[in-house]
């Protein structure tokens, strides 16, 4: 076996694991979590301007409250909206479900109809959800690299903040030539 197979099963079977301790949490504590992991937004990134953010899938922390905050408060939020395999930040200026389209991987996004697209060169802060993060800033996605692919071609000085459950923290992940890592991790 090769060292690029085993790292892709090690990665495989990690991903089952987390997808796992996310299904086991119960509705209270994802609720304690999710007011945990707001707090800590809101306090990280008070002072800042522009973020990219995401819409959070069901088993992802639910940044909501986070995001009407910041739109309530004038900063620049944008989302992403995936098109023709390359991520593009369109800023918005509401977060209800119905100013959203569905992708084709099942994610919300920005309705490009709606919603201007902004430079990823004026983004000073990057929220990125994962579905294992370690201290060290590792993380591993759901399997597409597309956040991976996106950070690998944006202009130096961001601040990538992984947004996670603390279930989903890992001492160590298996990472490959093309994974990025965050500057640092929210989580509740």
């Amino acid at each position: 076996m090769t060292f690029n197979s085993s790292l892709r099963k090690a990665k495989h079977q990690l991903r089952l694991d987390l997808k796992y301790k996310l299904s086991q949490m119960t509705r209270d504590e994802r609720n304690i979590s999710n007011s945990i992991i707001n707090e800590n937004l809101l306090l990280e990134l008070k002072k800042c301007t522009s973020i990219l953010c995401f819409y959070p899938l069901p088993s992802e922390p639910n940044i909501k409250p986070s995001i009407e905050y910041w739109l309530k408060n004038n900063f620049e939020v944008s989302l992403p909206r995936l098109h023709n395999g390359k991520i593009h930040c369109h800023k918005i200026n509401h977060i209800a479900e119905n100013e959203f389209i569905k992708s084709d991987i099942g994610v919300l996004e920005p309705n490009p109809n709606n919603c201007e697209i902004i430079p990823e060169e004026s983004i000073r802060n990057i929220l990125i959800p994962g579905l294992g993060f370690s201290h060290k800033g590792q993380r591993i996605g759901r399997g597409g690299g597309i956040y991976d692919k996106f950070l690998s071609t944006c202009s130096p000085g961001k601040f990538l903040i992984g947004v996670c459950f603390n279930v989903q923290f890992v001492d160590e992940i298996p990472i490959e030539k093309h994974d990025q890592l965050v500057s640092k991790v929210i989580s509740g």
